[in-house]
């Protein structure tokens, strides 16, 4: 899958699939809008993390069943994602959490 954001290509084909993880996006059209007047609505998705070989970071996820979204993030957002979601991922990268 290839996506361009904000003028740079990324293409999954040539970046490391590092995890999958989720993520909470917000749903904002006219029916939850009249639904739940004033209210974030969304849902959580579940994502595959992406890591290019220039250190950029790519979070891929499907919705309508058929559509794939493409989303850079940082490295900080990516950190996040896999101390949660992926901790002996996150730790075989960046170095073991400390113990509580």
């Amino acid at each position: 899958m290839q996506f361009v954001i904000k003028g740079m290509k990324y293409n999954t084909d040539n970046m490391e699939n590092v995890a999958k993880v989720k993520k909470w996006y917000q749903i904002d059209n006219i029916w939850t809008r009249a639904a739940y007047p004033g209210k974030e609505v969304g849902r959580v998705y579940e994502c595959e993390l992406w890591k290019s070989e220039k250190g950029n970071w790519l979070l891929t996820h499907e919705v309508d069943y058929s559509k794939v979204m493409g989303e850079a993030i940082t490295e900080e957002e990516a950190r996040e994602l896999l101390m949660r979601f992926a901790t002996p991922i996150y730790e075989s990268l960046f170095g073991e959490l400390p113990e509580a």
